[in-house]
């Protein structure tokens, strides 16, 4: 038997479950950490009043066993998972076109998650990590959704950006878009996370904007927005095609459920300023090993995005303490 996390709308709790037999190319693995991703905060109304488990899936773990057929892991390693993985046999793989995998291998299709004592997946999923904190290295997933959303906001050292949201994953992306040697960096975060704003001046971005202080349309940035990177929910979007610059690329990631999956805005303007929106999805992922590289190297600091660890007899806290104004990546950490 193992626990496991569950919720049933607000109400946060482990139960036991058994776990099913180890078969051929997957892994089992102690988790010693996984991350509270903003998606496992938010409600879907399709799930009210339902028993559901928590879907964490930013993890780290100790390979405890391997199944038939499994080569290039040992028992005892450290891995990090991609919560998806191109196969590298479909059309589309063998095409050079893996991020349209057509039969995406994930832990997700064996209905088995991060918040628990232990997990089995696919070992084609796995990544080794030995020399990080498992905490940190659980960071390898989230980072990877940074990468593929800065690479197809297609930043150069002429680039003005603006990150609209500074979660995990925007923070990241703060890094990463200054990496790539853009000329300016600007933040949209509202004031009460104070710990990511903080963090985000530490970082040196050139302002941190509160949009319910000053609407983004009516702030003066003292330059052309060409590159925005949307990290909040859909209906911002409206707002990043206002301060766009002609000829601006917006590079989105934000999901919201239920109405506020949809925004409305005027698509004339967006026409006439020859705007670009690209949707970034990294599923299946394809930079885990590179996110592992930059936290190995210190290109993104990780000990300063992991806030809080909870064990996880405490995940209900733990939730609690991720919506709060303290709270930059909460870490789970079973072991």
């Amino acid at each position: 038997m193992l626990r496991a996390a569950y919720r049933k709308d607000d109400d946060v709790y482990l139960k036991d479950l058994a776990l099913p037999p180890l078969g051929p190319g997957h892994i089992r693995l102690r988790v010693e950490a996984c991350g509270v991703c903003g998606t496992d905060l938010q409600k879907q109304p399709a799930n009210a009043g339902k028993e559901i488990q928590m879907t964490g899936h930013e993890m780290a773990g100790r390979i405890l066993e391997l199944g038939p057929g499994v080569t290039g892991l040992t028992v005892g390693q450290q891995v990090v998972l991609d919560s998806a993985t191109p196969c590298g046999h479909c059309d589309n793989c063998k095409n050079a076109r893996q991020e349209l995998c057509t039969d995406i291998q994930s832990f997700f299709f064996l209905g088995l998650f991060g918040f628990a004592d232990e997990i089995i997946a696919p070992a084609i999923c796995a990544i080794p990590s030995d020399d990080l904190d498992p905490a940190v290295a659980s960071l390898q997933e989230p980072l990877g959704v940074a990468i593929d959303m800065v690479r197809l906001g297609d930043i150069s050292i002429d680039s003005n950006v603006l990150v609209m949201g500074g979660g995990p994953i925007g923070l990241m992306a703060v890094a990463l878009a200054q990496r790539a040697g853009a000329r300016r960096v600007f933040l949209s975060q509202r004031k009460r996370r104070t710990a990511r704003c903080a963090l985000a001046r530490e970082m040196a971005v050139d302002d941190v904007i509160d949009p319910t202080d000053i609407p983004l349309h009516d702030y003066d940035f003292g330059c052309d927005i060409d590159r925005i990177l949307v990290t909040s929910p859909p209906e911002t979007l409206p707002d990043a095609f206002n301060v766009a610059a002609k000829g601006g690329i917006i590079s989105f990631i934000g999901i919201e459920h239920g109405d506020g999956a949809f925004c409305t805005f005027d698509a004339n303007a967006f026409h006439f300023k020859k705007l670009q929106l690209r949707a970034s999805f990294a599923s299946p992922a394809l930079f885990g090993p590179l996110a592992v590289t930059y936290l190995r190297e210190g290109i993104i600091d990780g000990e300063a995005m992991v806030s809080h660890r909870f064990p996880l007899e405490s995940m209900a806290e733990a939730v609690e303490t991720a919506r709060g104004p303290d709270a930059i990546k909460v870490v789970i950490t079973p072991a």
